[in-house]
């Protein structure tokens, strides 16, 4: 008997067997998560078992998104020229501007965001690229993001106009930054609405009777305050829960849940927002 030949073929059928007890061990167990999944409520249930209501539209068909990359611009003295009634300070770097009018303008009490963006757009440089934010109560400004396409650019500190008002809501200066030089890259389909919530709901960043009030796709960059930026496509949720609104955020290629910032995760909840619209 040769020994080696017999040993090989040894080797050979428990390699077979081997093989064969690892494939139905694989079907098994996916047999078993297939069950499991049956027999585990749908997003839609345990969401409405935890009370969470969700009060918005849903596209109809999938979405295709793109990143964009983008340049931080510098602002010119000849650009600033075309302002008038303000006098403006371009920022040491050139990528930041701030003004203030020599009389203050006076705004509708109502803070209507249509007519805020108006307001801008006659103001101020590339004013028509910028989207309402926020009224922050508590600091007396209103926030405004640039905007690509329709779509916001959403915490972006480098795509940002600030308005510094007075007790009388009066606008006493501003501050501006933004971003140009866009462009496209790639091309995905965007996570569905509900796949997102439910990627928030995991991370327990939507709490029990809970209402999702708003759903909106536009861009969130990871690294801001760089000269160049890739903006990466986000869906935004606005969350109530009682008086208290989150906005929050959620990239709509990965489902990668964006963390909230060190003092809304500190607190575990948003601040307290003014209706405005």
């Amino acid at each position: 008997m040769d020994w080696n030949k017999t040993k090989t073929m040894f080797i050979i059928v428990f390699l077979i067997l081997d093989i064969f007890l690892f494939v139905q061990f694989s079907r098994q167990y996916s047999d078993s998560k297939i069950e499991q999944l049956k027999e585990d409520p749908s997003l839609e249930d345990r969401l409405k078992d935890a009370e969470i209501t969700y009060n918005i539209s849903f596209p109809s068909e999938s979405i295709k998104v793109q990143y964009i990359s983008a340049k931080t611009k510098k602002f010119t003295e000849k650009e600033i020229k075309e302002l008038v009634n303000q006098t403006v300070t371009i920022g040491p770097n050139k990528t930041s501007l701030f003004s203030t009018f020599k009389k203050p303008e006076k705004l509708n009490s109502s803070f209507d965001p249509i007519q805020l963006e108006t307001f801008i757009s006659e103001n101020m440089l590339y004013g028509n690229q910028y989207k309402y934010w926020e009224y922050d109560k508590d600091k007396n400004v209103i926030i405004f993001y640039q905007t690509y396409e329709d779509k916001q650019f959403f915490k972006n500190d480098s795509g940002q106009l600030v308005l510094i008002l007075n007790d009388k809501n009066e606008v006493v200066s501003y501050k501006q930054t933004i971003l140009e030089k866009m462009e496209k890259r790639g091309g995905e389909k965007a996570l569905p609405i509900m796949t997102a919530i439910g990627n928030l709901y995991a991370k327990n960043m939507i709490f029990a009777k809970s209402e999702v009030v708003k759903a909106e796709l536009g861009y969130y960059t990871l690294i801001p305050q760089t000269e160049s930026q890739m903006l990466v496509p986000t869906w935004h949720f606005v969350v109530k829960h009682g008086k208290v609104a989150d906005d929050l955020f959620v990239n709509a290629i990965d489902g990668r849940v964006i963390p909230k910032n060190d003092k809304e995760t500190e607190t575990g909840t948003g601040t307290e927002t003014e209706t405005l619209e």
